[in-house]
């Protein structure tokens, strides 16, 4: 099948409409609260797509899925639950999830976070102003137990824009780091479909680049999710993960390859499409990135800063003065550097 017809057959099968994809895997009542921010919301998708991952907690999930189908269903909304015969792993959980939604705009969410009252509202007017785009990207509200009581907003840009070839691809990672509340154009995503990043744990910035070079990634004003703090990581059960992830922490292992992948990601791009992107990428990493990896390691034993810091040696990313404060900072001040992140958060919201 030639690529035009692929994708004429792709936008025949796939109905217009939204589906709230979540890549669920523990954390049952943390998932529950999910679902609750979804039924309260204004406006509602066609359908909710979960594909449970093998986790110790599947009975939970199952339950807490089945306690709400009928009154969805009463609203009109469709729940598809799957259960994966092994564990996928966070990235082929997110193609899964893009490649069964039955509708063209997905929206990927974590188990652990929530959406607003108005969140699909406000993707709806933008899709509907932009029915080509392949991303779309959003603030959203940080906060830790109680989204009432939101420690802040994480903005990336002051107002509604689409970010293409001619910016700063810097803005890729700022604007598709974080899963919660990215919305995905199926039709645009299906035939890039790739296991080759798997274990990197940054599906969404694969898709963020090839949307950067070949489409574009809208930006909405408005926040349209919560983003939940605090909770450790659970990567590492499976076999692409399990090499240097482990569960419950941010190992250094873990994190350079996170961002190996990521820098992976860039200079593919970069040599397929011809669009330099990979050094802006590899200084966000190394510069922006670095407050929030240090900001993760306070209180860390000096032998994991140590280690932090080859990891970061070897990847190139600590060839700045800023990665190397903060290595220091937490080095000499342990626990009480805390205060200096939150003086720094506090002042530059």
């Amino acid at each position: 099948m030639e690529k035009s017809e692929k994708s004429s057959f792709l936008m025949n099968k796939i109905s217009e409409g939204y589906s709230i994809a979540i890549p669920a895997y523990g954390r049952p009542n943390e998932y529950d609260e999910l679902l609750a921010s979804i039924f309260e919301m204004d406006f509602l998708p066609n359908e909710i797509i979960i594909c449970e991952d093998f986790s110790k907690q599947r009975k939970g999930i199952s339950q807490v899925t089945e306690s709400y189908r009928i009154s969805f269903e009463e609203k009109q909304v469709k729940i598809s639950y799957i259960e994966n015969e092994t564990n996928l792993g966070y990235d082929a959980n997110i193609r899964k999830l893009i490649d069964l939604a039955s509708y063209k705009w997905v929206i990927l969410i974590g188990n652990d976070d929530l959406f607003l009252k108005n969140g699909l509202k406000e993707i709806d007017i933008f899709c509907k102003k932009n029915p080509d785009i392949a991303m779309i990207s959003r603030p959203f509200i940080r906060f830790e137990k109680d989204i009432h009581l939101p420690i802040g907003i994480s903005r990336i840009l002051p107002t509604e824009r689409l970010i293409k070839i001619g910016d700063s691809p810097k803005l890729i990672f700022r604007m598709c780091g974080f899963v919660g509340g990215l919305v995905i154009n199926k039709e645009w995503a299906k035939p890039l479909s790739t296991d080759k990043y798997d274990g990197t744990l940054y599906y969404q910035i694969y898709l963020g680049v090839n949307a950067f070079c070949n489409n574009a990634i809208g930006y909405l004003e408005n926040p349209t999710v919560g983003g939940r703090t605090g909770n450790p990581p659970l990567f590492g059960d499976s076999e692409k993960d399990s090499d240097v992830h482990v569960s419950g922490v941010y190992s250094a292992k873990g994190r350079a390859k996170m961002w190996k992948g990521v820098l992976d990601i860039a200079k593919d791009a970069e040599s397929f499409y011809n669009v330099k992107i990979f050094e802006e990428v590899r200084k966000e990493l190394m510069i922006r990135q670095s407050f929030h990896i240090f900001e993760m390691n306070v209180g860390a034993s000096k032998n994991t800063l140590k280690e932090l810091k080859g990891e970061l040696q070897q990847l190139h990313l600590f060839d700045h003065w800023m990665p190397k404060s903060f290595y220091y900072l937490n080095f000499i001040f342990r626990k009480k550097a805390y205060y200096f992140y939150y003086l720094i958060r506090k002042f530059s919201q």
